[in-house]
């Protein structure tokens, strides 16, 4: 920069004006200069250019022509925030500065995000594609639901073309397919959440089983949503009345139990597990009807939203990086969540837990079935109906 500065009036002029542009962005910009506010600003505040710092046209021309760089927006969840007192936000933020030095012809803009609520990052990027295009983020960490419903929303751009990381053997089985909608690419999955069964393992029972579950007098405990666990334990993409007749009566069975007791075994998805689970417990497979196992697989996924395809392949670039095994094998450690890449994950119960994991249904099928599979469940375990009848009842309905 200091060569751009050296020189004629002309270029002093050149100088005030990137002095301007940089004092204008320099609070939100990675390296941070201050702490990143902890209450996301409102869509409608984005949408008018309040927090989203934006370029005149005339200050990008000289941009351009003195090589300045470029700005690459990143927008992420409170947990994924690199500027917290947490070794997670620590690993993060030096893995951007290390990106940043590789990168000295880009700035890294960070914007931290609610999860929920109307400011939520979902609602933040409707109203900002809607409102002001141009502002919209680069790449953009979202969920998997959230992922299928930005994709309807026309507001995220396919990944087909931009990386062939997904081409790499290293990914669960469950990893690809929650990167797809329909036929195109649109996510590099980097935190995995699973659906298992939480237990505690004795030197009689080192190894969970059904038969050994039976031998101990102990039950699963039915979760409060059931549909979570009929999605793993049933094809919900085969929906036929034995079938469903089979999996209400599974219910019914002393395989489970509507009560909290001493030995029962609780339903878990992985982060609540980590986040809330005793070291010596372990989080297994769920036994189907067959006595085979099931899961079910979530993540969060590295998207593109940016308006500017100039900027999509450094946004690939840093998803990629930020995608690499060896990043992830440390981070997703202190985060809580799951590596979704075999040689990132070195708990034996969790790599078997990642080779059965199925992806979690579309939100459409969820929408669809959710309400009706509880209501199945409740109806049969209260003795309001027998199995049969109720798995006729959830064909009719869906008719």
């Amino acid at each position: 920069m200091n060569k751009i500065l050296q020189g004629n009036h002309q270029m002093e002029r050149k100088a005030i004006i990137l002095f301007s542009l940089f004092f204008l962005t320099a609070c939100t910009s990675f390296p941070y200069t201050g702490a990143v506010p902890a209450t996301p600003t409102t869509p409608e505040a984005e949408s008018e250019g309040i927090e989203i710092t934006t370029t005149p046209e005339s200050e990008a021309l000289v941009i351009e022509e003195d090589d300045t760089p470029k700005t690459l927006r990143i927008w992420l969840p409170p947990q994924f925030d690199p500027d917290t007192e947490t070794e997670a936000s620590a690993l993060l933020k030096a893995r951007l500065e290390e990106f940043q030095k590789r990168r000295p012809d880009l700035i890294l803009e960070i914007r931290i995000k609610a999860i929920e609520g109307e400011a939520s990052l979902l609602n933040a990027l409707i109203a900002t594609h809607q409102a002001a295009p141009s502002a919209m983020p680069d790449l953009v960490a979202l969920s998997r639901p959230d992922l299928e419903s930005a994709v309807n929303e026309g507001i995220l751009h396919p990944l087909d073309g931009l990386t062939m990381l997904l081409d790499d053997p290293d990914w669960f089985p469950y990893a690809r397919p929650l990167s797809h909608i329909q036929n195109s690419t649109y996510g590099l999955p980097f935190a995995a959440n699973l659906l298992g069964l939480r237990y505690l393992p004795s030197e009689e029972y080192p190894f969970f089983s059904i038969e050994n579950m039976q031998e101990q007098e102990a039950q699963i405990l039915l979760p409060e949503d059931v549909a979570q666990l009929s999605f793993c334990l049933y094809d919900e993409a085969e929906l036929e009345e034995e079938s469903l007749t089979n999996l209400l009566s599974f219910y019914q069975s002393d395989i489970f139990s509507q009560v909290a007791q001493e030995k029962t075994f609780e339903i878990h998805w992985s982060k609540d597990f980590l986040d809330e689970t005793p070291a010596d417990a372990i989080l297994s497979p769920i036994p189907n009807m067959d006595n085979e196992s099931c899961s079910l697989a979530s993540a969060w996924l590295w998207t593109l939203a940016g308006s500017d395809p100039d900027r999509q392949p450094a946004a690939v670039e840093l998803a990629e990086f930020l995608s690499q095994s060896d990043f992830l094998a440390e981070w997703t450690t202190e985060t809580g969540y799951l590596a979704p890449r075999p040689t990132a994950l070195t708990d034996i119960a969790f790599q078997e837990l990642s080779l059965v994991a199925e992806p979690i249904p579309s939100n459409e099928r969820v929408e669809a079935l959710a309400e009706i599979f509880n209501a199945a469940t409740i109806s049969v375990l209260t003795d309001q109906v027998d199995p049969r009848a109720a798995a006729q009842e959830i064909l009719e309905n869906l008719q």
